[in-house]
């Protein structure tokens, strides 16, 4: 890419990186409002990217998951292998959602890459990510448990063109939508995922053309943005200090075997660059919590931005200084065909928790204690009796904060690696045979700290159809979420299912079973670790956790050492 003989100055700078970021803006806003699964439209499980022409990451959108965001320049990478930008023309798009070799982190996160086109030749690559409904597979969702290979997780698309100068290949989409249950979802995300390529041709033909009197500009400037990011990067891991820090973490299970899973990093700050070397994590399990490389990356370029310099520009530049290792076989680089599907609900949300056990070794005032440790995936599905057509809904769940040094963490969030929003009650109950029964905050599942953790999320759903296929994706009912400084581990995760007659039962936390009429399926999610000594808690703040039914009187006198006068429960 040519760059401007001009000499650049900030405050262009500046303004370009603004520019940048704003089209990546209007192109998720546009996948999300044209998008038909409610997984998109209202929880915004999607994300988008600008690219140089040779796949470097330019510029990403706040509306985003970071793990998608992170996975996107491997994305880019197996697209542009295929299919070169000298051979891409104007309205082609190209399409995959293949973990192997590297790509998307499970088959249900669909991506879409395209040439963005100005003054006659590819400027820029556009991409997104969403994650689709339903790919096939053994299970409604494409993410289930009891499968031990990819093949039984569902359709593996690898990079192909999906439109062709602007027309949907009929063949090629014949072919997935004979493959998915849900296809009026699938095809309307797919149109979604096209319109925001469409915006991203748009806005960036008309930037080129508003600096079309200097030839190079915008260029120049798309480069410089990537070496500015990495200056900051760079700078800011020059502030920590020097030194090798190791942490470990354990998931519970793998879902086939009850043997805990160990994540183990070894971090290395040296002068201004950042190694996460993964060399002692467990061998790749047999069920689907294996991830690739990719992904481990996109856990380490969060952490760093998210401690080291949370403002600075996501793109290529940033990650020029992160090096990140792990040996081929092990559970974060895992061969093919290993199933996969649920790495990206526990174990890369695992992975970031030990990243920031390490790193608060290094800046303990810049990292919180664990929050819920996992996304807490549910997917159920069937036939609705409304309709007579097949339904899914998926919807990753939301659970505690883990605290920080100084404050406390939040209640029933998406943490990390998500970025989601939790589905409306009115939207499920609409889209989908299923009553909302409860829906609210897990009392005493928080982190007792001085500063408390989040406390998790309960939600139990009715199952009005006939016969549904659930599947769940859950941790940290053995190993919970961790405090720091002398703060208490939070709740962990608990499933139960209630049947017609009243018999309750406990499902293990990663799970694929059918429900009956009339079930219900509650859902309780881990809060997060709490920080500092819980007797240290300001009384005022405690009074205040009891009066709105977040902490017990019991609890507070017991677990936060406080004798003085509390509401009594039954005031809340």
């Amino acid at each position: 890419m040519s760059r401007n003989p001009t000499p650049l100055d900030p405050i262009t700078l500046e303004i370009m990186r603004h520019r940048f970021g704003g089209i990546t803006e209007e192109m998720a806003a546009a996948l999300v409002r044209t998008a038909y699964s409610t997984n998109i439209k209202d929880r915004r499980d999607c994300s988008a990217a600008l690219a140089l022409p040779d796949g470097q990451i330019l510029a990403q959108a706040e509306v985003g998951t970071p793990l998608h965001l992170g996975i996107m320049p491997s994305v880019i990478a197996s697209v542009l292998r295929e299919f070169p930008i000298s051979e891409m023309r104007p309205g082609d798009v190209f399409i995959t959602n293949l973990p192997y070799p590297e790509g998307p982190g499970h088959l249900p996160d669909v991506s879409l890459v395209s040439a963005v086109f100005a003054d006659g030749r590819a400027v820029a690559l556009a991409a997104s990510t969403a994650h689709h409904v339903d790919m096939g597979g053994f299970a409604p969702g494409s993410m289930p448990f009891g499968v031990t290979e990819i093949y039984q997780e569902g359709l593996q698309i690898p990079p192909t063109r999906i439109f062709a100068k602007g027309n949907l290949e009929q063949p090629i989409f014949r072919l997935i939508n004979q493959n998915v249950r849900t296809r009026n979802a699938v095809h309307g995300d797919l149109m979604a995922q096209f319109a925001c390529a469409q915006i991203a041709q748009r806005r960036v033909a008309e930037l080129f053309a508003r600096y079309a009197d200097l030839p190079g500009l915008v260029e120049s400037y798309m480069c410089e943005l990537l070496d500015y990011a990495e200056r900051r990067m760079r700078a800011g891991i020059a502030t920590l200090p020097d030194g090798v820090y190791e942490f470990e973490d354990f998931l519970d299970d793998d879902g086939v075997t009850d043997t805990p899973v160990r994540i183990f990093l070894r971090l290395t700050i040296a002068g201004d660059e950042m190694t996460a070397d993964f060399t002692g994590t467990a061998d790749q399990v047999l069920g689907p919590l294996n991830a690739r490389l990719s992904a481990a990356k996109a856990c380490v370029y969060y952490a760093a931005k998210a401690v080291v310099d949370p403002d600075l520009p996501t793109c290529a530049g940033a990650y020029r200084p992160l090096h990140v290792l792990a040996p081929e076989g092990s559970l974060l680089e895992a061969r093919f065909p290993a199933a996969i599907g649920n790495a990206n609900i526990v174990t890369d949300q695992r992975v970031v928790d030990v990243l920031m056990g390490a790193l608060n070794q290094a800046a303990p005032e810049r990292v919180c204690a664990a929050c819920s440790g996992e996304m807490n995936l549910l997917n159920l599905g069937g036939i609705d009796p409304r309709s007579g057509e097949y339904y899914n809904y998926v919807e990753t769940y939301a659970g505690g904060q883990g605290a920080f040094c100084d404050q406390d963490g939040e209640d029933g969030v998406h943490t990390h690696l998500t970025n989601t929003r939790n589905a409306p009650v009115e939207v499920i109950e609409r889209s989908y045979p299923l009553e909302v029964v409860r829906y609210g905050l897990v009392p005493d599942s928080e982190g007792p700290g001085e500063f408390r953790g989040g406390c998790g999320m309960l939600r139990e759903l009715r199952c009005l159809g006939e016969r549904t296929t659930i599947t769940i994706g859950a941790d940290r009912r053995k190993f919970r979420p961790w405090g720091l400084a002398g703060g208490q581990a939070a709740a962990g995760a608990h499933c139960f299912v209630t049947t017609a007659d009243g018999t309750r039962r406990e499902l293990p936390t990663k799970v694929h079973a059918t429900l009956a009429q009339d079930d219900r399926l509650l859902i309780q999610t881990p809060g997060g670790g709490g920080w500092g000594d819980p007797a240290q808690r300001d009384v005022n703040c405690l009074a205040a956790d009891v009066a709105q039914g977040l902490i017990t009187a019991d609890r507070a006198r017991q677990i936060y050492d406080q004798p003085k006068p509390l509401p009594d429960d039954g005031d809340t």
